[in-house]
């Protein structure tokens, strides 16, 4: 799954249970879900892909083992902090990541194997190969042009587009989270500049 499905899957989970629970989302919390989706790719592909220390580029921080461990201590740390809300928008995003990754390998491309990938250390998904962080991401990418080449692309044309869709009109219903937080650190980094 590519960062921006990762993105919109958690800021719609997130999105509900704040609405659920009577959460306001702040800036800080969209920029945790945002981070919590991406996680697991920033740790094993370039672990896998760039320094070949993880066999695979899902693999460590892929794994239902280490996912949901890292995603319990950090609820209690944002807890006891005072910014639980931040720390659940992580965790469900972190945790989003995975079933997200399996239901599009398994569902689009067909490789359900992948599921061995999400029971490290006890199993590992196949090999990545070691050609560096960018020839590995220019091989997704083009894997995913020759896909939407296929007459059965536009299944996923439509469901990257409900996704993502979904995920706007909440945000908006959210009141746009983290725009405020954006527009501060331009203006602090814009007046660090000028001094």
């Amino acid at each position: 799954m590519f960062p921006w499905e990762h993105a919109a899957v958690g800021y719609i989970l997130v999105s509900l249970w704040a609405r659920v629970t009577g959460r306001r989302l702040d800036g800080w919390a969209a920029l945790a879900v945002l981070f919590g989706t991406q996680f697991p790719d920033l740790v094993d592909k370039p672990l896998a892909w760039s320094f070949g220390i993880l066999p695979s580029g899902i693999s460590v921080a892929h794994s239902i083992l280490v996912s949901v461990p890292v995603s319990i201590v950090v609820v209690a740390v944002a807890r006891r902090y005072g910014a639980a809300t931040v720390g659940v928008a992580f965790a469900l995003g972190y945790l989003s990541h995975i079933p997200a990754d399996l239901l599009y390998n398994g569902f689009f491309f067909g490789n359900y194997d992948v599921i061995r990938a999400f029971l490290w250390p006890l199993s590992h998904g196949s090999e990545s190969s070691m050609g560096g962080f960018f020839a590995q991401t220019w091989f997704y990418l083009r894997r995913f042009v020759i896909f939407l080449a296929r007459p059965e692309a536009w299944v996923l044309v439509a469901f990257e587009l409900a996704l993502l869709g979904s995920a706007f009109w909440l945000w908006l219903g959210d009141g746009a989270p983290g725009v405020e937080l954006l527009k501060r650190s331009v203006t602090g980094i814009r007046r660090g500049v000028t001094k």
